[in-house]
């Protein structure tokens, strides 16, 4: 966040006040509120804010929100974002004719207000940077500047510059005296209609300002405008004429499209992505309680998709993919929804859908991909598809429930030996079977409850002591069960990472971590010379309030940040990446150190290490633990640890099991290693923190 400035317009003084509190709190600059639609337009000429948010209903003066609004946009291009208790159809239709960039309805949500904010900031922000590449693009390339086309106060054309003839197709010198109107039409597709003909719009004494506007040239092609038009005046403000700028946006708009559809859309395959399907799910699941429609998902999953990719490598996979998302495409209904969710995994939202019909287009979809094999390479291969099928309806659940019940389904598809259909059933013996591990969402959070976590540690240990580095521990999580027995992560953690119950256990951890540093350095404990290296989980970078809430612990126990070491997945740290540098540069602001866990196992890219503030590498353990066996891995080790070093990170080797993988660590010039060889997990306290 970069202290961006937003005018806030709300005749609701206590409203305002509340609106200005949040923001600030956010890290926005204020820097305006206005109660009437007049002021709020004066205000953002001489405030020159980031973003405007705007109620509609303004009970003073004579300019509602929306008005207010699009002379804003019009006249200063802000992106405004409207708040409003309203929803009526009306009003949004008048609503969108502005353009908003978010519509928020009272009473307002923090986190809804804060994303809709962020998301309108980055998005205004892609446009501003598309502008100003066009616009480098055109200076270096054509050495020119936008179109302009000055002409009298009658609109008979007096100048035309050369970018100008290229837009229109026209010479100067062919049109000059020539009227405007007459040989150039800007036709605006929301008002259906050309700006010139009943002359130019109100220009007074600022530029009349247009977006998207087209106009064919003499080769009747038709080109998207952004422009201006400008009243040139002399003497006693009298109009001598009118200055016409133009600049291209045709390119600069396919790009905007292209990138709108990217952030939806999977590339190879060109169906939806997964966020998306999530999106229009949850939408569906919305309509569904006020409908009570019935809908049908399904998950597919290729059998032996793996084995295509081992035999005949990455291209052919590829193409495997495309040829199953066209049978899907193929045999559903043009308004159902079809996305690819994972490597070989698709989903089909299946509209108004039975289950008897929904099991019918999965066992089409079956058949259209046996019928057609794959082939590659005069190598013949069957295509077949295990499928799960989840009912959609009231009693559906939310979209991690429906989600799952898919997962579910196809998995058990799959175990079934492939190319089979699965219908989810909350009934059935198979599935409450394999939905067990859904009761350790009630053992996790009666043990947070109750305090039955236990914190054990393992050093990390340096692997050369001249160098001097400072010592460190990993802190680790135990469960007791409700019997008294003790419940490693394996058991626990995959149900609390499905269920979203890791941030809870981040905050356990991360509260009792402190209090259990706090408790060794008073007793003189030796432990407390160590780093406390803490894990966090992709959603806890997601939490907007555990930061504070890790400065509040700190501060209660009064202890010194760099004290303590943040570990992050490499996974989560790229799948939240704009969350997870924030956040980490936050944090490193008050003196903590972070790790990027398991390096080499997920993205094994160091492109995106520039972004994230890491001081520490943990190489995956699987590398480390055969680096003395293969040689694979022992030049991957190898790699990661001198780049590594080059950017300024220390290494940790993780799962040193044996004296011979230490002793190569050491030769590698790995700076830490943690592992059984040097000690196995234990208590950090010897009762429960």
């Amino acid at each position: 966040m970069n202290n961006e400035k937003i005018l806030i317009v709300e005749d609701e003084k206590i409203i305002a006040l509340d609106l200005q509190r949040r923001l600030e709190r956010f890290g926005y600059a204020v820097v305006g509120m206005a109660s009437e639609g007049e002021v709020a337009v004066e205000l953002a000429r001489q405030a020159e804010p980031d973003i405007v948010l705007m109620d509609i209903d303004l009970g003073k003066g004579n300019m509602d929100g929306i008005e207010a609004a699009g002379i804003i946009r019009n006249r200063f291009g802000l992106p405004v974002i409207f708040l409003t208790a309203y929803a009526d159809e009306k009003t949004l239709e008048r609503a969108k004719e502005v353009e908003p960039y978010g519509y928020i309805l009272k009473p307002l949500k923090e986190r809804e207000l804060y994303t809709t904010i962020d998301i309108a900031l980055y998005k205004n922000g892609i446009e501003k940077k598309l502008r100003k590449q066009e616009r480098l693009f055109s200076a270096i390339l054509h050495s020119i500047n936008d179109g302009i086309v000055a002409t009298d106060m009658n609109l008979n054309i007096q100048f035309m510059n050369t970018v100008a003839e290229e837009i229109t197709g026209y010479k100067e010198e062919t049109v000059k005296g020539a009227s405007l109107p007459r040989i150039l039409t800007l036709f605006e597709p929301r008002n259906q209609k050309d700006l010139l003909v009943s002359g130019v719009p109100q220009v007074d004494q600022h530029p009349y300002f247009f977006h998207e506007v087209s106009i064919k040239n003499t080769f009747n092609q038709t080109i998207l405008v952004d422009g201006s038009i400008t009243r040139i005046h002399e003497k006693e403000n009298a109009t001598e004429g009118y200055l016409l700028a133009l600049r291209d946006i045709t390119e600069m708009k396919r790009m905007s499209e292209t990138i709108n559809y990217q952030a939806s859309h999977d590339i190879l395959t060109g169906l939806s992505n997964r966020e998306e399907l999530s999106f229009k799910l949850g939408e569906v699941l919305k309509n569904i309680q006020q409908t009570g429609d019935s809908h049908g998902l399904l998950i597919l999953d290729v059998d032996r998709f793996k084995a295509v990719n081992d035999t005949c490598g990455a291209l052919a996979g590829d193409e495997l993919l495309r040829q199953v998302a066209s049978h899907i495409t193929a045999n559903i209904q043009r308004n159902d929804i079809s996305a690819r969710i994972g490597g070989d995994e698709f989903a089909c939202i299946l509209m108004n859908c039975a289950v008897q019909d929904a099991f019918n287009v999965a066992k089409r979809l079956q058949e259209a991909a046996a019928n057609r094999k794959f082939i590659w390479q005069n190598t013949v291969f069957p295509v077949t598809m295990s499928i799960g099928i989840v009912p959609l309806n009231r009693e559906s659940g939310d979209i991690h429930a429906v989600l799952a019940a898919g997962d579910d389904a196809c998995h058990l598809a799959k175990e079934s030996g492939g190319n089979k259909i699965s219908i989810f059933q909350v009934e059935d013996t198979v599935f409450q079977r394999r939905r067990g591990e859904m009761e350790w969402i009630g053992k996790i959070n009666r043990a947070i409850d109750e305090n039955r976590f236990l914190l054990y540690y393992q050093p990390i240990v340096p692997l050369d002591p001249v160098k001097g580095y400072s010592k460190k521990i990993e802190i680790l999580i135990r469960l007791v069960n409700e019997d008294g027995g003790i419940a490693r992560p394996t058991d626990f953690i995959p149900s609390a990472e499905r269920y979203n119950l890791m941030p809870q256990i981040d905050r356990w951890v991360i509260e009792n971590s402190m209090r259990a540093f706090r408790t060794l350095q008073d007793r003189g404990n030796p432990l407390a010379d160590s780093i406390f290296s803490i894990n966090l989980s992709g959603p806890s970078l997601l939490d907007e309030t555990l930061i504070d809430k890790i400065m509040a612990v700190l501060v209660q126990y009064s202890l010194s940040a760099s004290s303590f070491c943040f570990e992050i997945t490499e996974t989560a740290a790229i799948q939240n990446l704009h969350y997870a540098s924030r956040f980490m540069k936050r944090l490193k602001e008050e003196g903590f150190t972070f790790a990027l866990d398991d390096f080499g196992s997920g993205f094994s890219s160091f492109g995106y290490l520039k972004n994230l503030p890491v001081d520490y590498l943990k190489i995956d353990g699987s590398f480390v633990q055969n680096i003395d066996e293969s040689l694979v891995s022992c030049t991957m080790v190898e790699s990661i640890n001198s780049v590594g070093h080059v950017m300024g990170l220390k290494t940790i080797g993780e799962f040193v099991k044996s004296d011979k993988i230490w002793k190569k660590l050491v030769e590698l010039g790995v700076d830490y290693g943690q592992g059984y060889i040097f000690a196995e997990p234990r208590p950090l306290l010897s009762d429960p923190v």
